[in-house]
């Protein structure tokens, strides 16, 4: 059996013990895999159940045992709830370190996965002979329809998908700075995520001689808002907003 599917099936029997009102076979849930969590992740993982409401999380961990029930009320105040965790979402929770029935974060993994997006512009590109002031510059008489044509936004972004997986949306094609004489800003082609004590770790892969993926480099985030349409993330240097591309299932 592939582990996949071994973890799906995990997953719909962790949400049938969670409650009996849970359908499994609506959920199409695809597990969080714990045993592949960072070393020195603090996060508990599990499923949110019958009975959570804006003050209080009954979830089951994925760690084992019955369901817990967690005080999330200074989360919630604080704006450290991302995304309302509905019956049967995954979650990942931060505990406060004195005392284990209070979450200081919230962060529901079934409403971060998805297709996230954000236009960018591009810019003339420098040429050999460029004014000094490093202002690329066209004819006069050039057409503007072409330059119209030329400068047109692109869609960036990230899919997050089960097992950690990440994919880059925007990636420009190989050949283009050779087709066309704007360029757009650099995009970060990452393959990996996960969470970290509450962060979002975005990484670039490449494969082995082996064919396994090892980790090239890695961006740190903070989620600074997420709702069903809308994601901020905080980066070391910037913040970027998003907007969900795909539909949510």
């Amino acid at each position: 059996m592939k582990q996949g599917s071994f973890l799906s099936i995990i997953a719909l029997l962790m949400i049938a013990s969670c409650t009996s009102s849970i359908n499994p076979s609506e959920q199409g849930m695809s597990g969080y895999n714990v045993e592949q969590r960072l070393p020195g992740d603090s996060a508990v993982y599990g499923l949110a159940c019958d009975g959570s409401t804006d003050s209080i999380l009954v979830y089951l961990p994925f760690s084992g045992g019955d369901p817990d029930t967690i005080d999330i009320l200074n989360a919630r105040e604080s704006h450290r709830v991302f995304g309302r965790p509905d019956l049967g979402d995954e979650v990942a929770v931060i505990l406060n370190d004195s005392n284990k029935s209070v979450a200081e974060m919230v962060i529901n993994l079934e409403r971060l996965k998805g297709q996230w997006c954000y236009e960018v512009q591009p810019q003339l590109r420098l040429r050999v002979g460029s004014p000094s002031d490093g202002t690329p510059r066209l004819p006069k008489d050039f057409p503007d329809s072409l330059l119209k044509k030329w400068l047109q936004p692109r869609e960036y972004g990230i899919e997050l998908l089960s097992e950690h997986i990440a994919r880059t949306i925007g990636v420009p094609p190989s050949n283009e700075r050779n087709r066309i004489p704007v360029e757009y800003p650099e995009v970060k082609r990452y393959r990996m995520w996960n969470i970290y004590n509450g962060h979002i770790l975005l990484s670039e892969t490449r494969r082995d001689t082996l064919g396994e993926q090892q980790i090239i480099s890695t961006d740190t985030a903070d989620i600074v808002l997420l709702r069903r349409d809308s994601l901020r993330l905080r980066f070391k240097d910037h913040e970027q907003g998003y907007y969900r591309k795909d539909k949510e299932k």
